[in-house]
């Protein structure tokens, strides 16, 4: 049973939770979970992952079968999330602070980054506040430490394990000893981090039921190090490999991560207020697999694939910026708004989610402070109907801190049309993704116009908006 339903006389002693104008909102928020890793969006449908409660999510709203994230790793796609902005508007786009000191022999010099979200910026959960949201988060913060750079620095009320650190493996226990987080301090001896922060949303939750709230809730799930309970690995040793999807442990904390999806549900569900709460659920990049060494290329087919999953059909994974490493599992659902079981084709990025939590909430975008996404509060309702928008961009003048290396490249995705610009070698890559989902063919002979016009506007974007470039270092 849940542990809310041993809290004696709870529904007796208070009423039912009020239902009030402006929904509930929870975001949910993966960590290197690849698209191809949730059943209801693998196209290969293979089975060795379980993941119910995502796919009875995706049921009961709409997929986003076409969603990215605004990079290929974790800082600087939180950060573009909850600022609004795209780097370089705002200053994160990558983890850690790669600069003019940092050069490998026949490595660019990578543009400056930030460590911290800088306090100017107008959060999503500051903006919230004004409409009379109580707000937290839980989780994964990664923008910037407390007491300065945290979430409680930035809009949200509460905070429960956010902190600048990346992964648990900084924790002398990682999973299983969440009380070496310095912004943890009521766990149980053992007590699994998912668990952890999955019963602290829960408490939040019940604590602010009459509405209306949002909760941030950013698991370290999967990301390594790679740790689940015993026994659930063992479930997944005895069950058939499937491809690349095989690896016990990542698919024990996926199904670790699912239950607790499960567990928010079904608290919503008793304190029936889940009509009026409105379910986010995303993951922050691709999946660790099916990287590919692209410094080479064209010249060279030196591809590896590894990792501990499996992105195909999509090329790359978690740091390039192929489909792979920024193409996500994107869901909402909000009964009475979405119907259930729909999906869209509308290419979308997680720069949206801010808007159209403003449109949600009824607050208008703020004064002297561009958005760089926009709502999907159309597509509730049709969601057939264009955004209207005339790209999506991505810029990283820089190299991953990973033996899996992407050389500094940007990209723009305009309707069908995907175009990456690789600085180290100069070249671009044009595809055509609603035929060529794995990112085969590259058309820039076939198609120079194509390939002009789309080089020229993402060049354009980097002008207009000031972009820092990675440059050759002085011999």
């Amino acid at each position: 049973m849940h542990l809310f339903l041993f809290c004696s006389g709870l529904m007796e002693l208070d009423a039912k939770a009020t239902t009030h104008e402006k929904p509930n909102i929870i975001f949910i928020l993966a960590d290197d979970l690849g698209i191809s890793d949730v059943n209801s969006f693998d196209p290969l449908e293979r089975s060795f992952y379980e993941t119910p409660n995502i796919d009875k999510l995706a049921k009961e709203g709409m997929r986003f079968m076409q969603a990215y994230t605004n990079a290929a790793n974790c800082a600087p796609t939180r950060a573009a999330m909850i600022s609004g902005q795209y780097f370089p508007n705002q200053p994160i786009y990558h983890v850690g602070r790669p600069g003019a000191g940092r050069v490998e022999p026949g490595e660019m010099t990578s543009a400056e980054n930030a460590d911290e979200l800088p306090l100017e910026k107008i959060t999503d959960a500051e903006m919230l506040q004004q409409a009379g949201y109580s707000t937290a988060f839980v989780g994964k913060w990664h923008v910037g430490s407390p007491p300065q750079f945290g979430p409680q620095q930035q809009g949200y009320q509460v905070n429960v394990g956010g902190s600048g650190h990346g992964n648990p493996s900084r924790w002398d226990g990682g999973y299983f000893e969440p009380n070496n987080n310095p912004q943890i301090n009521d766990a149980k001896e053992g007590e699994y981090l998912t668990d952890y922060l999955t019963r602290k949303a829960i408490d939040y939750i019940i604590d602010n039921r009459e509405g209306p709230f949002y909760l941030n809730l950013s698991f370290y799930t999967p990301h390594w190090p790679l740790q689940a309970p015993e026994n659930v690995i063992e479930k997944y040793n005895q069950k058939a490999k499937d491809g690349g999807h095989y690896n016990a442990t990542y698919a024990a904390m996926i199904e670790s991560f699912d239950t607790n999806i499960g567990k928010i549900m079904d608290t919503l569900e008793e304190l029936e207020i889940a009509d009026n709460t409105v379910i986010i659920f995303m993951s922050d990049n691709g999946g660790i697999g099916g990287y590919e060494y692209i410094k080479d290329r064209p010249e060279s087919d030196n591809i590896t694939v590894s990792g501990v999953t499996d992105n195909r059909p999509y090329r790359g994974g978690k740091t390039t910026y192929y489909e792979g490493g920024i193409r996500t599992p994107l869901i909402i659902r909000w009964p009475g708004k979405i119907k259930p079981g729909i999906t869209t084709d509308e290419p979308v990025i997680g720069l949206d989610l801010y808007p159209t939590y403003l449109e949600m909430a009824g607050l208008e975008e703020p004064e002297d402070y561009p958005l760089d996404g926009v709502s999907l509060t159309s597509l509730f309702e049709n969601p057939g109907v264009s955004l209207d928008r005339e790209a999506l961009y991505w810029h990283f003048p820089g190299y991953p801190n990973s033996r899996w290396r992407t050389g500094p490249v940007s990209a723009i995705r305009s309707g069908p049309w995907k175009l990456l610009k690789f600085y180290e070698t100069d070249h671009v890559e044009l595809y055509n993704l609603q035929g060529d989902l794995g990112e085969q063919n590259n058309l820039t002979e076939q198609m120079p116009d194509q390939t002009i016009q789309l080089k020229e506007k993402l060049e354009n974007w980097l002008k207009e908006t000031n972009a820092p470039l990675p440059t050759w270092p002085d011999n």
